[in-house]
């Protein structure tokens, strides 16, 4: 195996890949899915951008064979569900493709914070990789509240009309961040018992993980450096 080829394969077979995951994920979510209008193109995009980010899930995945099985079934059915759903006009069911998404979304979250505390040091990669896991569950959780205000129609009540060329899905997305990081602005309001359940949730989320993954990340840096055989 040559240098390069050899180079190649270090950086898709260790924690560099959660860097080109949280690369995907601000690319996405903060460039791409804001811009997206309503129109016909602007939904493609919607689409397209989705599919993007499941697939850079699935490049992300670890070394595992069934793990890899398991993400690449799970990516590949979910794509093919939501563009069916979309772009087949007999078969849309926006509660159960909401649901759909929401689920696979959640397992890229279980698999990257799995990937995240696997043994080995604590690097740069896997920091990023943690706030890769972040963004995904405020990714995830806009995909919640979706589904609630489709259940519940008017269950997220939004302040004011949608600007000129604005998707729906970006609203959900804004919603699902402000209240992640606790600004909270005013101006999406959750007016469910069920909304307002899934917010306190997510706020309680976004609290907690900071926390939880410093000790966790502090606690395997400690670990590895007490192993580190003294020269």
């Amino acid at each position: 195996m040559t240098e390069s080829a050899a180079a190649r394969t270090r950086f898709w077979s260790v924690d560099q890949r959660l860097t080109f995951f949280l690369a995907c994920r601000v690319l996405i979510i903060f460039v791409i899915l804001p811009r997206a209008g309503l129109g016909i193109l602007g939904k493609f995009v919607v689409d397209v951008v989705l599919s993007m980010l499941m697939i850079s899930g699935l490049i992300a995945t670890s070394r595992s064979l069934g793990l890899k099985i398991f993400v690449a079934s799970l990516t590949i059915g979910g794509l093919i569900f939501h563009w069916t759903n979309v772009y087949v006009l007999s078969q849309r069911h926006p509660l159960l493709d909401a649901l759909v998404l929401m689920f696979c979304l959640f397992a890229f979250v279980v698999i990257t914070l799995m990937q995240l505390f696997s043994p080995g040091p604590v690097n740069l990669h896997r920091v990023l990789g943690a706030i890769a896991a972040y963004l995904l569950i405020g990714f995830m959780w806009s995909y919640a509240y979706r589904l609630a205000d489709l259940k519940i129609p008017g269950s997220i009540r939004f302040v004011g009309s949608f600007a000129d060329g604005e998707a729906p899905m970006a609203r959900y997305v804004y919603f699902s961040f402000t209240t992640l990081t606790t600004i909270g602005y005013g101006d999406v309001v959750p007016a469910h018992a069920l909304s307002r359940m899934l917010a306190v949730s997510e706020a309680l989320v976004g609290q907690l993980y900071p926390a939880v993954l410093i000790g966790g990340l502090l606690g395997m840096a400690l670990q590895s450096r007490e192993q580190r055989p003294e020269h």
